[in-house]
């Protein structure tokens, strides 16, 4: 119960985004200012998760090719983000396309990373078989405790207030 707790107001405390939280104020567009560590809510949840799409992308794209040779994988046919409930990573398609969940933009970027390099690896082993863990351990050696780090911030995101509204789940 204490660890929800700590969660809770940790959750509270601010938008997240990149592993660090955010101030919020409303105005009329979707916006992030790094600079300023504040994010801009616009009234609609659809135009702030656009504009979140729009930021994670480039941060995907960038990881599937530093990861992609090095895996001697193909890079994905297509990359897709989307806001799902159930995964981090979404799934790869039969036809090699990636899908990646939107709450990735919430993340540290080392635990974003590592659910590239999870995703990128099922391009090879397309279950979660000792061979596809040992192939990702070669290329994230911490994968362990990354997965425990990502229950803590699926928790978080849960419990905070703003991807609740981002999501409709007010």
């Amino acid at each position: 119960m204490a660890q929800i707790e700590d969660l809770k107001e940790l959750a509270e405390s601010g938008f997240p985004l990149n592993g660090e939280f955010y101030k919020v104020v409303h105005g009329r567009r979707a916006k992030v200012h790094d600079r300023f560590k504040t994010v801009v809510l616009p009234p609609y949840p659809e135009d702030m998760r656009e504009e979140l799409k729009r930021l994670l992308r480039p941060k995907l794209v960038e990881l599937i090719e530093k990861y992609a040779g090095k895996m001697g994988v193909s890079p994905p046919s297509k990359i897709f983000i989307r806001s799902q409930r159930t995964r981090w990573g979404g799934s790869c398609s039969g036809k090699g396309n990636l899908n990646f969940n939107l709450r990735l933009i919430a993340l540290p970027p080392e635990l974003r990373e590592y659910v590239v390099v999870h995703e990128l690896a099922h391009l090879k082993h397309r279950n979660h078989s000792r061979a596809f863990w040992s192939f990702v351990s070669r290329f994230y050696p911490n994968y362990r405790s990354a997965r425990e780090e990502l229950k803590k911030w699926w928790s978080i995101l849960e419990l905070n207030p703003y991807w609740r509204w981002l999501e409709g789940r007010v």
